[in-house]
Protein backbone atom coordinates (compact mmCIF):
# COMPACT_ATOMS: atom_id res chain seq x y z
CA UNK A 1 0.00 0.00 0.00
CA UNK A 2 1.43 3.18 -1.19
CA UNK A 3 0.27 6.35 -0.30
CA UNK A 4 -0.69 8.35 -4.17
CA UNK A 5 -2.51 11.47 -3.53
CA UNK A 6 -3.59 13.74 -0.76
CA UNK A 7 -6.41 16.33 -0.90
CA UNK A 8 -7.51 19.18 0.53
CA UNK A 9 -10.66 21.14 1.42
CA UNK A 10 -11.66 24.41 3.03
CA UNK A 11 -15.40 23.70 4.45
CA UNK A 12 -17.70 25.86 6.45
CA UNK A 13 -17.69 26.39 9.25
CA UNK A 14 -14.07 27.26 9.36
CA UNK A 15 -12.00 23.97 9.14
CA UNK A 16 -10.02 22.05 6.89
CA UNK A 17 -10.02 18.76 6.15
CA UNK A 18 -8.05 16.33 4.25
CA UNK A 19 -7.89 12.74 3.10
CA UNK A 20 -4.95 10.51 1.46
CA UNK A 21 -5.94 7.80 -1.27
CA UNK A 22 -3.43 4.84 -1.26
CA UNK A 23 -3.17 1.96 -4.09
CA UNK A 24 -5.33 -0.02 -2.69
CA UNK A 25 -8.11 2.28 -2.34
CA UNK A 26 -8.34 3.01 0.81
CA UNK A 27 -8.70 6.44 2.50
CA UNK A 28 -7.64 8.20 5.62
CA UNK A 29 -8.95 11.79 6.75
CA UNK A 30 -7.67 14.47 8.67
CA UNK A 31 -7.56 17.85 9.78
CA UNK A 32 -5.96 20.53 9.33
CA UNK A 33 -7.93 23.29 10.72
CA UNK A 34 -5.93 26.41 12.19
CA UNK A 35 -9.05 28.77 13.14
CA UNK A 36 -8.90 31.54 11.01
CA UNK A 37 -5.57 31.42 9.12
CA UNK A 38 -6.88 27.97 7.12
CA UNK A 39 -4.95 28.80 3.54
CA UNK A 40 -1.78 29.34 5.19
CA UNK A 41 -2.21 25.83 7.01
CA UNK A 42 -3.92 24.23 3.87
CA UNK A 43 -0.11 25.10 1.89
CA UNK A 44 1.76 24.09 4.41
CA UNK A 45 -0.16 20.68 4.05
CA UNK A 46 0.95 20.46 0.24
CA UNK A 47 4.29 21.55 0.81
CA UNK A 48 5.11 18.61 3.23
CA UNK A 49 2.74 16.12 1.56
CA UNK A 50 5.44 16.15 -1.26
CA UNK A 51 7.72 13.94 1.75
CA UNK A 52 4.75 11.37 1.50
CA UNK A 53 3.99 10.70 -1.75
CA UNK A 54 4.71 7.12 -2.86
CA UNK A 55 5.48 6.02 0.79
CA UNK A 56 3.87 3.45 2.84
CA UNK A 57 1.68 5.22 4.82
CA UNK A 58 2.13 2.35 7.59
CA UNK A 59 5.53 3.60 8.61
CA UNK A 60 3.90 6.93 10.99
CA UNK A 61 6.35 7.85 12.90
CA UNK A 62 8.65 7.42 10.57
CA UNK A 63 7.15 9.55 8.31
CA UNK A 64 6.11 11.81 10.65
CA UNK A 65 9.48 12.61 12.63
CA UNK A 66 11.40 12.19 9.38
CA UNK A 67 9.13 15.31 8.05
CA UNK A 68 9.85 17.11 11.05
CA UNK A 69 13.35 16.55 11.08
CA UNK A 70 14.41 17.19 7.85
CA UNK A 71 12.30 21.27 7.76
CA UNK A 72 14.93 23.24 9.75
CA UNK A 73 11.94 25.39 10.34
CA UNK A 74 9.48 23.13 12.25
CA UNK A 75 6.92 23.77 15.02
CA UNK A 76 4.21 26.34 15.09
CA UNK A 77 0.52 26.28 14.72
CA UNK A 78 0.63 26.42 10.84
CA UNK A 79 3.35 23.75 10.35
CA UNK A 80 2.22 21.80 13.10
CA UNK A 81 -1.03 21.53 12.07
CA UNK A 82 -0.54 20.46 8.57
CA UNK A 83 1.92 17.60 10.11
CA UNK A 84 -0.94 16.43 12.66
CA UNK A 85 -3.72 16.23 9.71
CA UNK A 86 -1.44 14.32 8.09
CA UNK A 87 -1.09 12.14 10.69
CA UNK A 88 -4.41 12.04 11.89
CA UNK A 89 -4.93 10.50 8.55
CA UNK A 90 -2.12 8.00 8.78
CA UNK A 91 -2.97 6.86 12.02
CA UNK A 92 -7.22 6.56 10.37
CA UNK A 93 -5.73 4.29 7.37
CA UNK A 94 -3.86 2.21 10.05
CA UNK A 95 -6.74 1.38 12.02
CA UNK A 96 -8.94 0.46 8.58
CA UNK A 97 -5.80 -1.82 7.42
CA UNK A 98 -5.79 -3.76 10.72
CA UNK A 99 -9.66 -4.10 10.90
CA UNK A 100 -9.51 -2.29 14.63
CA UNK A 101 -10.38 0.97 16.19
CA UNK A 102 -7.07 3.66 16.64
CA UNK A 103 -7.05 3.48 20.07
CA UNK A 104 -6.61 -0.55 19.79
CA UNK A 105 -3.49 0.35 18.02
CA UNK A 106 -2.06 2.68 20.74
CA UNK A 107 -2.67 -0.48 23.74
CA UNK A 108 -6.15 -0.81 24.17
CA UNK A 109 -9.06 1.01 26.40
CA UNK A 110 -8.43 1.62 30.18
CA UNK A 111 -12.33 3.05 29.95
CA UNK A 112 -15.29 2.38 28.84
CA UNK A 113 -16.87 5.62 27.69
CA UNK A 114 -15.76 9.22 27.54
CA UNK A 115 -17.32 12.16 29.45
CA UNK A 116 -17.34 15.38 27.72
CA UNK A 117 -18.33 18.87 28.37
CA UNK A 118 -20.78 21.24 25.86
CA UNK A 119 -19.93 24.32 25.37
CA UNK A 120 -22.46 26.75 27.04
CA UNK A 121 -21.05 30.65 26.14
CA UNK A 122 -20.64 33.63 27.94
CA UNK A 123 -19.04 35.42 25.60
CA UNK A 124 -19.94 38.88 26.41
CA UNK A 125 -23.41 38.57 26.63
CA UNK A 126 -25.73 39.04 29.88
CA UNK A 127 -26.22 37.10 32.59
CA UNK A 128 -29.54 36.25 31.61
CA UNK A 129 -29.21 35.41 28.11
CA UNK A 130 -25.67 33.20 29.51
CA UNK A 131 -28.51 31.37 31.82
CA UNK A 132 -30.74 30.70 29.42
CA UNK A 133 -28.01 29.10 26.75
CA UNK A 134 -26.40 27.18 29.52
CA UNK A 135 -29.93 26.05 30.69
CA UNK A 136 -30.49 24.93 26.89
CA UNK A 137 -27.18 23.14 26.71
CA UNK A 138 -27.87 21.13 29.46
CA UNK A 139 -31.42 20.18 28.80
CA UNK A 140 -29.66 18.65 25.64
CA UNK A 141 -28.22 15.90 27.82
CA UNK A 142 -24.72 17.67 28.62
CA UNK A 143 -23.32 17.44 32.37
CA UNK A 144 -20.46 19.81 31.97
CA UNK A 145 -20.31 22.79 30.23
CA UNK A 146 -17.85 25.49 29.90
CA UNK A 147 -18.41 29.43 28.87
CA UNK A 148 -16.31 31.99 28.77
CA UNK A 149 -14.85 33.59 32.31
CA UNK A 150 -14.88 37.31 31.56
CA UNK A 151 -14.76 40.36 29.20
CA UNK A 152 -11.67 41.29 27.25
CA UNK A 153 -9.97 43.03 30.32
CA UNK A 154 -7.15 45.93 30.45
CA UNK A 155 -3.88 44.92 32.12
CA UNK A 156 -5.39 46.74 34.89
CA UNK A 157 -9.21 46.91 34.50
CA UNK A 158 -11.62 48.33 37.29
CA UNK A 159 -13.89 45.97 38.76
CA UNK A 160 -16.63 46.33 36.31
CA UNK A 161 -15.30 43.59 34.27
CA UNK A 162 -14.72 41.52 37.38
CA UNK A 163 -18.23 42.35 38.22
CA UNK A 164 -19.75 41.21 35.16
CA UNK A 165 -18.50 37.94 34.92
CA UNK A 166 -19.43 37.40 38.10
CA UNK A 167 -22.55 38.35 37.40
CA UNK A 168 -22.81 35.85 34.33
CA UNK A 169 -21.50 33.28 36.61
CA UNK A 170 -24.08 33.50 39.21
CA UNK A 171 -26.14 33.44 37.00
CA UNK A 172 -25.17 29.99 35.15
CA UNK A 173 -24.83 28.28 38.15
CA UNK A 174 -28.43 29.45 39.61
CA UNK A 175 -29.60 28.10 35.68
CA UNK A 176 -28.25 24.46 36.39
CA UNK A 177 -28.17 24.11 39.72
CA UNK A 178 -25.24 22.28 41.99
CA UNK A 179 -24.92 19.17 40.03
CA UNK A 180 -23.58 20.19 36.47
CA UNK A 181 -19.76 20.89 36.61
CA UNK A 182 -19.28 24.62 35.06
CA UNK A 183 -15.24 25.44 33.62
CA UNK A 184 -14.35 28.76 32.74
CA UNK A 185 -12.26 29.75 30.19
CA UNK A 186 -10.28 33.08 30.63
CA UNK A 187 -9.62 32.55 26.43
CA UNK A 188 -6.22 34.54 27.40
CA UNK A 189 -8.71 37.78 28.03
CA UNK A 190 -6.79 38.74 31.34
CA UNK A 191 -2.99 39.89 31.79
CA UNK A 192 -1.38 38.52 34.79
CA UNK A 193 -2.86 41.21 37.67
CA UNK A 194 -6.08 40.52 36.46
CA UNK A 195 -6.20 36.76 36.34
CA UNK A 196 -4.76 36.43 39.68
CA UNK A 197 -8.45 38.54 40.79
CA UNK A 198 -10.52 36.69 38.93
CA UNK A 199 -9.64 33.15 40.12
CA UNK A 200 -10.51 34.04 43.91
CA UNK A 201 -13.92 36.23 42.58
CA UNK A 202 -15.23 33.04 40.72
CA UNK A 203 -14.13 30.63 42.85
CA UNK A 204 -17.96 30.90 44.66
CA UNK A 205 -19.42 28.89 42.09
CA UNK A 206 -17.04 25.73 42.29
CA UNK A 207 -15.79 25.87 38.96
CA UNK A 208 -14.48 22.82 37.59
CA UNK A 209 -11.51 24.26 35.86
CA UNK A 210 -9.49 27.28 35.15
CA UNK A 211 -8.74 27.52 30.99
CA UNK A 212 -5.94 29.53 30.09
CA UNK A 213 -6.19 32.14 32.54
CA UNK A 214 -3.30 33.94 30.71
CA UNK A 215 -1.69 33.51 26.76
CA UNK A 216 0.69 31.28 26.65
CA UNK A 217 3.10 33.35 26.34
CA UNK A 218 3.07 34.37 29.88
CA UNK A 219 3.03 30.78 31.32
CA UNK A 220 5.74 31.35 33.25
CA UNK A 221 3.45 33.41 35.95
CA UNK A 222 0.85 30.44 35.89
CA UNK A 223 2.70 28.83 39.19
CA UNK A 224 1.71 32.20 41.08
CA UNK A 225 -1.55 32.26 39.92
CA UNK A 226 -1.99 28.50 40.42
CA UNK A 227 -1.26 29.38 44.46
CA UNK A 228 -3.81 31.84 44.78
CA UNK A 229 -7.01 29.27 43.96
CA UNK A 230 -8.12 25.89 44.92
CA UNK A 231 -9.60 25.36 41.49
CA UNK A 232 -7.03 23.54 38.91
CA UNK A 233 -5.57 25.44 35.94
CA UNK A 234 -5.82 24.47 32.89
CA UNK A 235 -3.91 25.33 29.84
CA UNK A 236 -2.48 23.88 25.71
CA UNK A 237 -4.71 25.07 23.23
CA UNK A 238 -2.51 27.14 22.14
CA UNK A 239 0.96 24.91 22.59
CA UNK A 240 2.00 22.76 19.87
CA UNK A 241 5.16 20.64 20.96
CA UNK A 242 5.55 17.86 23.33
CA UNK A 243 8.88 19.79 24.57
CA UNK A 244 6.44 22.84 25.63
CA UNK A 245 3.86 20.83 27.59
CA UNK A 246 7.18 18.66 29.56
CA UNK A 247 8.11 22.71 29.97
CA UNK A 248 5.17 23.40 31.40
CA UNK A 249 4.94 20.04 33.73
CA UNK A 250 8.22 21.41 35.03
CA UNK A 251 7.17 24.65 35.85
CA UNK A 252 3.80 23.12 38.11
CA UNK A 253 1.69 25.93 36.92
CA UNK A 254 -1.33 23.61 35.45
CA UNK A 255 -3.38 20.75 36.42
CA UNK A 256 -5.05 20.14 33.33
CA UNK A 257 -3.17 19.81 29.92
CA UNK A 258 -4.98 20.75 27.09
CA UNK A 259 -3.28 19.82 23.57
CA UNK A 260 -5.05 20.79 20.76
CA UNK A 261 -4.54 17.25 18.57
CA UNK A 262 -4.13 19.11 15.29
CA UNK A 263 -2.34 22.24 16.32
CA UNK A 264 -0.17 19.77 18.70
CA UNK A 265 1.10 17.47 15.30
CA UNK A 266 -1.64 14.85 15.47
CA UNK A 267 -2.16 11.59 17.93
CA UNK A 268 1.38 10.31 18.81
CA UNK A 269 1.98 13.56 20.12
CA UNK A 270 -0.72 14.16 22.26
CA UNK A 271 -0.76 10.33 23.51
CA UNK A 272 3.04 11.59 24.71
CA UNK A 273 1.55 14.67 26.20
CA UNK A 274 -1.02 12.07 28.03
CA UNK A 275 1.89 10.10 29.34
CA UNK A 276 3.40 13.23 30.50
CA UNK A 277 0.32 14.07 32.41
CA UNK A 278 -0.27 10.18 33.67
CA UNK A 279 3.57 10.26 34.88
CA UNK A 280 2.89 13.52 37.00
CA UNK A 281 -0.47 12.87 38.44
CA UNK A 282 -2.34 15.61 36.43
CA UNK A 283 -5.07 15.25 33.88
CA UNK A 284 -5.35 15.30 30.21
CA UNK A 285 -8.27 17.38 28.78
CA UNK A 286 -7.92 17.68 25.07
CA UNK A 287 -9.13 20.90 23.81
CA UNK A 288 -11.60 20.57 20.21
CA UNK A 289 -13.85 23.18 19.17
CA UNK A 290 -12.90 21.58 15.73
CA UNK A 291 -14.47 18.82 13.23
CA UNK A 292 -15.61 15.41 13.82
CA UNK A 293 -12.38 14.26 12.59
CA UNK A 294 -9.97 15.66 15.31
CA UNK A 295 -12.90 15.08 17.99
CA UNK A 296 -12.78 11.26 17.16
CA UNK A 297 -8.71 11.49 17.44
CA UNK A 298 -8.77 13.13 20.70
CA UNK A 299 -11.14 10.53 21.85
CA UNK A 300 -9.03 7.45 20.66
CA UNK A 301 -6.08 9.42 23.04
CA UNK A 302 -8.55 9.48 26.08
CA UNK A 303 -9.65 5.89 25.89
CA UNK A 304 -6.75 4.86 26.22
CA UNK A 305 -4.88 7.52 28.74
CA UNK A 306 -5.20 6.84 32.24
CA UNK A 307 -4.57 10.48 32.68
CA UNK A 308 -7.68 10.88 30.03
CA UNK A 309 -10.02 12.22 31.64
CA UNK A 310 -12.87 14.85 29.91
CA UNK A 311 -13.00 15.68 26.14
CA UNK A 312 -14.52 19.21 24.84
CA UNK A 313 -17.01 18.41 22.41
CA UNK A 314 -18.09 21.41 20.10
CA UNK A 315 -21.20 20.65 18.67
CA UNK A 316 -24.19 23.50 18.95
CA UNK A 317 -20.77 26.05 19.64
CA UNK A 318 -21.17 29.44 17.47
CA UNK A 319 -18.05 29.62 16.03
CA UNK A 320 -19.36 25.77 14.40
CA UNK A 321 -22.90 27.16 12.79
CA UNK A 322 -21.21 30.16 11.18
CA UNK A 323 -21.88 29.79 7.57
CA UNK A 324 -23.71 26.74 7.58
CA UNK A 325 -26.31 26.17 5.39
CA UNK A 326 -28.72 23.02 4.80
CA UNK A 327 -30.78 20.93 7.17
CA UNK A 328 -28.16 19.26 9.17
CA UNK A 329 -26.77 20.02 12.41
CA UNK A 330 -23.60 21.76 10.66
CA UNK A 331 -21.43 19.67 13.26
CA UNK A 332 -22.54 16.18 11.63
CA UNK A 333 -22.91 17.60 8.14
CA UNK A 334 -19.81 15.89 6.84
CA UNK A 335 -20.94 12.76 8.67
CA UNK A 336 -22.38 9.56 7.45
CA UNK A 337 -25.92 9.96 8.79
CA UNK A 338 -25.54 6.37 9.83
CA UNK A 339 -22.80 7.34 12.21
CA UNK A 340 -24.97 10.08 14.16
CA UNK A 341 -26.06 8.09 16.98
CA UNK A 342 -22.33 8.08 18.11
CA UNK A 343 -22.32 11.17 19.14
CA UNK A 344 -25.99 10.73 21.68
CA UNK A 345 -24.91 11.21 25.17
CA UNK A 346 -26.18 9.26 28.19
CA UNK A 347 -27.74 10.07 31.04
CA UNK A 348 -24.50 11.13 33.02
CA UNK A 349 -22.92 12.98 29.69
CA UNK A 350 -20.70 10.10 28.50
CA UNK A 351 -20.01 9.08 25.01
CA UNK A 352 -19.74 5.49 23.63
CA UNK A 353 -16.33 4.22 22.28
CA UNK A 354 -16.47 3.43 18.86
CA UNK A 355 -15.51 -0.04 17.66
CA UNK A 356 -15.35 0.68 13.83
CA UNK A 357 -11.93 0.49 12.35
CA UNK A 358 -9.57 3.90 12.15
CA UNK A 359 -11.24 7.00 13.43
CA UNK A 360 -14.12 5.05 13.72
CA UNK A 361 -16.43 7.49 11.38
CA UNK A 362 -17.65 7.36 8.07
CA UNK A 363 -16.50 11.10 5.99
CA UNK A 364 -18.63 12.14 3.44
CA UNK A 365 -16.05 13.58 1.07
CA UNK A 366 -18.89 14.06 -1.75
CA UNK A 367 -20.61 16.88 0.98
CA UNK A 368 -17.36 17.71 1.47
CA UNK A 369 -16.40 18.81 -2.07
CA UNK A 370 -19.72 20.44 -2.37
CA UNK A 371 -19.29 22.90 0.61
CA UNK A 372 -15.52 23.65 -0.91
CA UNK A 373 -17.20 25.30 -3.96
CA UNK A 374 -18.04 27.61 -1.05
CA UNK A 375 -15.75 30.46 0.08
CA UNK A 376 -14.70 30.16 3.84
CA UNK A 377 -14.10 33.50 5.74
CA UNK A 378 -14.12 32.76 9.20
CA UNK A 379 -11.60 35.34 10.95
CA UNK A 380 -11.28 35.69 14.86
CA UNK A 381 -13.16 38.39 16.13
CA UNK A 382 -11.86 41.68 16.51
CA UNK A 383 -12.46 43.61 20.64
CA UNK A 384 -11.97 46.25 21.46
CA UNK A 385 -11.13 47.90 24.98
CA UNK A 386 -13.11 51.00 26.41
CA UNK A 387 -10.43 53.36 25.09
CA UNK A 388 -9.84 51.93 21.74
CA UNK A 389 -7.54 49.12 21.78
CA UNK A 390 -7.79 46.21 20.36
CA UNK A 391 -7.88 43.22 22.30
CA UNK A 392 -7.13 39.34 22.63
CA UNK A 393 -10.70 37.99 21.94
Amino acid sequence: MLIERIETAQVAPRWGLLRILTSDGLEGYGEFTVEGQLSSAESAVHELGEQFLGKDPSSIKGLIRSCYDRCFYHGGAHFMSALGGLEIALWDLAGKAAGLPIYQLLGGRVRDRVKVYRWAGGNNNSPAAAAEEAARVVSEGARAIKMNACPPLAAIDTYGGIQAAVARARAVRDAVGPDVDIAYDFHGRANVPMARRLVRELEFSRPLFYEEPVRPDYNRWLPQIAALTHVPIATGERMTTVAEFSDLVAGRGAHILQPDIVHAGGISNTAEIGALAEANGLALAPHCPLSPIAFMACLHVVVQCRAGWILEWSKGIHYNASGATGEADPWLRYLDPQDWPLFELDTSGHLAIPSAPGLGIRIDWAEVQKAANAPVTWRDEAMFLPDGTLSNW
